[in-house]
């Protein structure tokens, strides 16, 4: 499947459109300005618009000509400076983005191809299509450089024409082409892996099923019958996989304890999957059958994954317990009851900065707020929609455009409404193509945050259930929250500051998928040790035992980072308006704000190098942006340690699983316990009394760290630019999503 990615990201960047096809980045800013305001979060409203707007009209879910009247708190559109005499820089996290990979020219094209062209009713504008389990998704691409924003920095990369798609497609072609060359089949399995292409379900233009990594494998096992001699990679993979594929392609044998916790949680059906029964109330069917799609996809690929380092798993004989919330209000009440935790997204429990705690302790924050998995019950819990601060708002504020005279499902099949400005009630071409835009972007928006949730709880419920991590046993921090950063699809970009000026630039990627480095915890980690940031500790052993020990878990409670504080970074100059020098503009960058806010994907925390304007001084938000960057640091810190040794010290890496699975049940292991067995393990120690030995962890520490330097970089770093604010008086011309074109045509450079 065609991965895209989202999160809470910053600005955009619109340049000249070749028309060959890539990669491009489509950016839709949140009203308001500053530190956001998620609804729900903290007491703060749902943001609403602010001024007349010539576009929007009553009976189509946009404010009325002239507005709303401005007060105290209220946002007044992107760009716009907010807190008092607009002393807080603009919030570059309050947008949602989606990777987009193009296979097609990325063309102009009539708003209704049905009717003649006709510049104020019909039209031309960019044209998407896209696969979504099994339908091909159409939208009209509405920029505006404002409200709606495009990158087209990656559209000929990986090269012209070319996707991840595409090339693990052609490898496979190169294979059938010469079938005397099995080396090509396995490096097809591998790029399908990586790309998150599990299950295809949509058929190529000739009405076959495409390659896919399920296929693939299954053709591999095919050669080892043939007795066909394979590489030493490929044979290792055949050998794993041949022991545990009937158990993974057919169905659970025995049955499941679903029908029980449906009574128990008052639910109204059980749909069976072959390894999952997913229990739901009112879903509807399509986002039921999405959901299980994409465990199932999951479930498939955790094996897969495994069998490429050779490692055979024990494939569960009863389906996995999944229970599909039905709204937020249901989902939260559900993690209260069986986790412990309220499920807010947010750092803190109320204004004292204090974060909440759950059964598994302080582990800053949930890292995901849109599921989880509780070991006692051996049950995930997915939510219906978004539950992070930036999602939430996002769908408020598209909502609507669709209360009333718009239909997502119509827009995306390409069904447009007639346009009659004679009338001046109905929408305007412009209005449409927005909506159309906006439906696109938030289906795989909230599929991009799903698909993020289930690999990264869903593999939580795996490492228990195929004996990869002790069921009974309150592991460290860093070894949960590292195993689990391993496997997860992060869904967002990671917000950084690149260069001697520091200027802020987004990582993100093509795809995601399995096997490859979680680009956002990698990009945050050599971010944290470069020479500007210095965040980690100068000594390899100290920052090694920091970890071991979950000292930055445990320090995120009083925001306390136990490594030395970093030097003090020279802050830019405060500006709300101008683009960074080089060619996409000129002029210093703004300051970067800070708040309550979930910066990264998953609620990593706020931007690093944020700064903040007016309250610096405020003792709760220095506490609380403390903690934001620690636990990035926490969680960045578990990722390098897990990966470095799942990579290249597995055998010992299970072997200190097994060790801590000797320890008390269910009591929590302290800090030292679990360094003391990490130095037994890996023989860390030289006497018998199993002290450290400062030699040897040093060696071990310069080692994991060399490692992760040479670790092949997976993210694109892609400047970003901050759009001029609103000219004019606040509560001038605005629409319902930032300043508006004149009607008919998409404004700014897409005209």
């Amino acid at each position: 499947m065609r991965r895209f990615l989202c999160a809470a990201v910053a600005l955009l960047l619109v340049t000249a459109s070749p028309a060959y096809a890539g990669y491009i980045i489509i950016r839709v800013l949140l009203e308001g300005g500053g530190a956001p305001t998620a609804p729900g979060a903290d007491g703060a409203p749902f943001p609403m618009p602010m001024g007349p707007g010539p576009g929007p009209r009553p009976g189509l879910g946009f404010p009325p000509p002239g507005g709303m009247p401005a007060g105290p708190g209220m946002p007044i559109g992107p760009g716009a400076p907010s807190g008092p005499a607009g002393g807080a820089a603009i919030d570059p996290s309050r947008s949602v983005v989606i990777v987009v990979p193009l296979e097609t020219d990325f063309i102009h094209g009539k708003l209704d191809p049905s009717r003649p062209k006709n510049e104020l009713t019909n039209p031309d504008f960019r044209k998407l299509t896209a696969p979504y389990y099994g339908r091909m998704l159409k939208a009209s691409l509405f920029i505006d450089s404002s409200s709606i924003q495009l990158y087209e920095d990656l559209i000929a990369q990986p090269a012209p024409r070319k996707t991840r798609g595409t090339q693990m497609r052609e490898k496979y072609a190169a294979w059938q082409r010469n079938k005397n060359e099995p080396q090509l089949l396995y490096d097809a399995l591998i790029l399908a892996l990586e790309s998150g292409f599990i299950h295809e379900t949509v058929l190529a233009k000739d009405g076959t099923v495409p390659p896919d990594a399920t296929k693939i494998a299954q053709e591999l096992l095919d050669l080892a019958k043939e007795k066909k001699p394979l590489p030493a990679d490929a044979q290792k993979f055949v050998d794993a996989w041949s022991r545990m594929a009937d158990g993974v392609r057919r169905a659970a044998p025995q049955p499941s304890d679903a029908e029980l916790w449906r009574v128990r949680l008052d639910a109204a059906t059980v749909r069976p999957t072959p390894h999952y029964s997913v229990i739901y109330w009112d879903s509807p069917e399509p986002e039921v059958a999405r959901r299980s799609a994409q465990l199932e996809n999951h479930f498939t690929a955790f094996f897969l994954w495994h069998a490429t380092r050779g490692i055979v798993l024990r494939v569960p004989d009863k389906p996995l317990l999944v229970a599909l919330a039905p709204q937020a209000a249901a989902y939260r009440k559900l993690r209260r009851g069986l986790d412990g935790y309220d499920g807010l997204p947010s750092l803190s429990d109320d204004r004292s900065g204090q974060p909440r705690r759950g059964r598994e302790g302080y582990e800053g924050l949930p890292a995901q707020v849109s599921a989880f998995y509780t070991p006692e019950h051996d049950l995930l819990v997915l939510s219906s929609g978004l539950m992070d601060p930036v999602g939430i708002t996002f769908q408020t504020q598209n909502q609507r455009y669709f209360t009333k005279g718009f239909s997502r499902d119509r827009l995306l099949e390409g069904q447009i409404p007639k346009i009659d400005l004679r009338s001046g009630t109905g929408p305007t071409a412009e209005e449409v193509a927005r909506a159309s835009t906006l439906a696109f972007v938030e289906k795989f928006v909230v599929d991009d945050a799903e698909i993020a949730a289930v690999s990264r709880e869903g593999t939580r419920q795996l490492l228990f259930a195929t004996g990869g991590l002790p069921r009974h046993v309150t592991l460290p921090n860093w070894l949960t929250q590292g195993a689990l950063n391993f496997y997860t699809r992060p869904h967002g970009p990671a917000f950084v500051t690149v260069g001697d000026d520091q200027k802020p630039n987004m990582a993100v990627a093509f795809t995601t998928g399995y096997g490859v480095p979680n680009y956002v915890h990698h990009r945050y980690f050599k971010e944290m040790g470069d020479e500007f940031h210095k965040e980690l500790n100068p000594d390899p052993v100290k920052l090694l035992e920091h970890v071991l020990t979950d000292a930055y878990f445990t320090g995120l409670k009083d925001a306390i980072d136990p490594d030395p504080a970093p030097p003090v970074k020279k802050k830019p100059a405060a500006s709300t308006t101008g683009m960074p020098p080089g060619p996409m503009g000129e002029g210093p960058m703004p300051p970067r704000p800070v708040g309550p806010m979930f910066a990264g994907p998953m609620g990593m925390g706020a931007a690093p190098g944020a700064l903040v304007t007016g309250d610096e001084e405020d003792p709760l938000t220095l506490q609380r942006r403390k903690r934001e960057r620690l636990n990035i640091k926490s969680q960045a810190t578990a990722w390098a340690l897990y990966y470095y040794l799942a990579r290249h010290r597995p055998a010992e890496l299970q072997q200190y699983i097994a060790e801590l699975n000797k320890l008390p049940r269910d009591l929590p292991i302290d800090g030292r316990t679990a360094h003391t067995a990490f130095v037994r393990v890996f023989k860390l120690s030289a006497t018998e009394d199993g002290t450290a030995d400062p030699e040897r962890m040093r060696k071990f520490a310069n080692d994991w760290l060399a490692y992760i330097r040479i670790v092949p970089q997976s993210w694109i770093d892609v400047p970003l630019v901050v759009p001029e604010p609103p000219k004019g008086p606040v509560g001038g011309p605005m629409g319902p999503m930032g300043p508006m074109g004149s009607p008919g045509r998409p404004s700014g450079p897409d005209k």
